[in-house]
């Protein structure tokens, strides 16, 4: 088996792809919320075509897959490709795909009634521009699990002074990627930029409303403990969110 750094998978032999998780990723409170979400806008998720954008290693693909939805998961690092591979190997789902490439050429798989998109967001330079580009690939709902922008100091992240990007308030983040390098190495960097854009929670959902989602709503409930996180964990300290648009 490959060396897993990130999801836990139930194979289809019952074991596990990264035991010392401590928890199968179907089983997070993220992709629960967010079964939540889908089980909420459709009265049946079975046949229905979504795509897992920066897949990873493909735990969410898996378990979408397992919720009986048709999954393309598209990655660009080599080495997470392989584990995709792996996975799709060892679970048995002929309803799973994966290819190897960048995530702006989304257009090129046709369109989706899905298009699932975390962790990889706040690694773009050019959010409103991939915001776009997703809705036009998406034909019911996208889901976006991403960081913000506060407009405070923040002791997490090294950001930028506010400014103003593709008409976003927001703030610059520098990635720890060195385009030059192994970037296939740098598993919690960029791909193709050395600095990503951030827009504030207000200007995402709107850039969001604007790209063709008449409904937009934060999804609170990704969060174990909503009073307590959005006070001192994810809001005040890490700046996530969970953002639903839906064509309605």
């Amino acid at each position: 088996m490959p060396s897993f750094t990130a999801h836990n998978i139930r194979l289809a032999d019952g074991s596990d792809t990264f035991p010392s998780a401590g928890i199968l990723l179907e089983n997070n409170p993220w992709f629960l919320a967010v079964t939540r979400s889908l089980n909420a806008l459709f009265p049946t998720l079975d046949g229905l075509r979504i795509v897992d954008l920066g897949c990873c290693e493909g735990g969410y693909a898996v378990g979408f897959a397992r919720l009986g939805m048709d999954v393309l998961g598209i990655e660009v690092r080599p080495s997470n490709f392989e584990n995709c591979q792996y996975v799709k190997k060892h679970v048995e789902l002929p309803n799973l795909q994966f290819v190897m490439d960048d995530v702006w050429n989304l257009a090129r798989y046709g369109a989706f009634d899905v298009v699932f998109c975390c962790g990889l967001l706040y690694h773009l330079d050019r959010p409103r521009e991939f915001l776009r580009l997703a809705s036009a690939s998406c034909r019911r709902a996208a889901i976006f699990n991403t960081h913000f922008a506060p407009h405070g100091n923040t002791d997490h992240f090294k950001l930028s002074p506010e400014c103003e990007h593709e008409g976003l308030r927001g703030r610059w983040y520098t990635e720890s990627s060195d385009l030059t390098g192994d970037r296939d190495a740098s598993k919690w960097s960029s791909w193709n930029n050395n600095r990503s854009f951030w827009p504030s929670r207000g200007h995402l959902a709107d850039a969001i409303h604007q790209a063709g989602f008449p409904l937009v709503f934060e999804q609170l409930d990704f969060l174990n403990d909503i009073p307590t996180a959005i006070a001192r964990e994810y809001h005040a300290a890490h700046h996530r969110c969970m953002f639903v648009g839906a064509k309605i």
